[in-house]
C-alpha cells in the first residue's frame, strides 16, 4: 500500500469523513500485514478548510491549479529580470485567476458536502499565493496532501513544517522559461538559467534529504516495531511453556486422583458389603435377646 496515494485520497475527503476513512485504510493495511504502513496512515492529521479545499482543487482541478502556479513561476522569473513589462502583464492576470479558482474551490467544497467560510477562503488564497511565490510550496499545492494552509510573505521560502501528509513525495517540475525576455538581455539569461538550475538542484538536494529522513525515521519506526514484536513474540513463548509445564503437572495430578478415586470406590464398595452384612447380624443378635429376655420372663 503507497502512503502518498492513500493520503492525497483521504486528503480529498469532505473532513467529516476523514477520520473514519482514515482509521479504514489503516485497517485495510494491517490486515494486508503492512502494520507500518497502517501505523503512518493511521498518524495522519486531520486537514483545515483551506487545505482541503487546497487539495480538492489539486485532485479534480489540477489543470486550473496548474495554470496559477505556472504564472506564479512566470512572474518570479520577470521579477528577478526586472522585466517591467512582464511585470504589468502579469500581475492583473494573477489577481483574476486566484479569485477565479478561490471561487471555483468554494464551488467544489459544497459539491462535496463541505463549506470553505470566509476566514477559510482567504486562507485557500493565501495558500495559492504562497504556491506561486515559492517552489516548494508549489510542489505542496500540487501534492493534494495539504494539512494546513500557507503563507509567504515574498522574501523567505515558504515554511512547510508539518504543512504535507508525506513530505518525502513531493516533486516540483521545472519552471517555465521566462515570459517576454528579449534578446539583448542573453547575458541576463544565461545568469538567471544558473540561478534556475542551482535553486533546482538545492532543491533536489532538499528533496533527497527529505526522503532519507522519512526513510530513516520509517527504517526507525520498523526496527521499533521489530523490537516489539520479537519482545512479545518471546513473551507468548515463555508463557506457552509455563503453560505446557503446568498443563503436564495437572495431568500427573489427574492420573494419580483419578486412581485414588477408583481405591475409594472400591473400599467404598467393600464398606457398604460389609455394613449390610454387620446390620444383617446385628438384627439376628437383636432378635436373639429379645427372645432371651422373654424367656426369662416366662420362667420368673
Amino acid at each position: 500500500m503507497d502512503l502518498a496515494a492513500v493520503a492525497t485520497e483521504l486528503y480529498a475527503l469532505p473532513p467529516s469523513e476523514f477520520t473514519s476513512a482514515r482509521n479504514e485504510k489503516a485497517k485495510a493495511a494491517r490486515s494486508a500485514g503492512e502494520s507500518l504502513v497502517a501505523k503512518q496512515i493511521g498518524r495522519l492529521p486531520k486537514p483545515s478548510a483551506a487545505a482541503w479545499a487546497a487539495n480538492l482543487l489539486a485532485r479534480h482541478r489540477p489543470e486550473d491549479v496548474a495554470r496559477v502556479l505556472d504564472l506564479g513561476a512566470e512572474l518570479r522569473i520577470a521579477q528577478e529580470l526586472l522585466d517591467s513589462e512582464a511585470i504589468r502583464r502579469l500581475g492583473p492576470e494573477r489577481q483574476k485567476l486566484v479569485t477565479a479558482i478561490v471561487r471555483e474551490g468554494r464551488a467544489l467544497a459544497r459539491d462535496f458536502g463541505g463549506s470553505v467560510s470566509e476566514a477559510a477562503a482567504a486562507d485557500l488564497e493565501q495558500t495559492l499565493r504562497a504556491g506561486m511565490a515559492d517552489p516548494g510550496a508549489a510542489a505542496a499545492v500540487r501534492s493534494g496532501q495539504l494539512v494546513r494552509a500557507l503563507a509567504s510573505n515574498g522574501i523567505d521560502p515558504v515554511d512547510l513544517t508539518d504543512a504535507v501528509a508525506v513530505p518525502g513525495s513531493l516533486h516540483e517540475p521545472a519552471p517555465p522559461p521566462a515570459p517576454g525576455v528579449r534578446g539583448e538581455r542573453a547575458p541576463q539569461r544565461d545568469d538567471d538559467e544558473r540561478r534556475r538550475v542551482e535553486a533546482e538542484r538545492a532543491q533536489e538536494r532538499e528533496q533527497a534529504r527529505a526522503e532519507r529522513d522519512e526513510a530513516e525515521r520509517s527504517l526507525r519506526l520498523a526496527e521499533a516495531e521489530l523490537a516489539d514484536a520479537e519482545s512479545s513474540a518471546a513473551d507468548v513463548a515463555a508463557r506457552r511453556e509455563h503453560l505446557a509445564g503446568q498443563l503436564a503437572e495437572l495431568k500427573e495430578r489427574l492420573a494419580g486422583l483419578e486412581g485414588e478415586v477408583a481405591a475409594v470406590e472400591r473400599e467404598a464398595g467393600y464398606a457398604e458389603r460389609t455394613r449390610k452384612l454387620a446390620a444383617r447380624v446385628a438384627e439376628q443378635e437383636r432378635r436373639a435377646a429379645r427372645l432371651a429376655r422373654e424367656r426369662l420372663d416366662r420362667l420368673s
